[in-house]
């Protein structure tokens, strides 16, 4: 292989692996802009939001919940973007 060649396939095995890829709950990655991130991300709003829920005012754990959700609802945002 070739320099040239070389450098051909870093950069598109780089562009085919970007971040905008989302890990779905049953394992499967999908891209971001897919039906199946956009349903995943919407469930796992609702779990968090459910187990938010179940806990105390003012605790760390619904500290944790709380910022969970917010990278979550920024990801349905990103989704929704491509969907609609």
């Amino acid at each position: 292989m070739t320099p040239v060649n070389l450098k051909k396939f870093v950069s598109l095995v780089l562009e085919s692996s970007s971040a905008e890829d989302h890990r779905c709950l049953t394992g499967d990655i999908v891209p971001v802009e897919s039906e199946a991130c956009l349903y995943d991300v919407e469930a796992r709003i609702e779990d968090a939001k459910a187990s938010r829920d179940q806990c105390c005012l003012r605790t760390d754990e619904r500290e944790h919940y709380n910022g969970l959700l917010k990278i979550l609802r920024r990801k349905l945002r990103r989704a929704k973007k491509f969907i609609d």
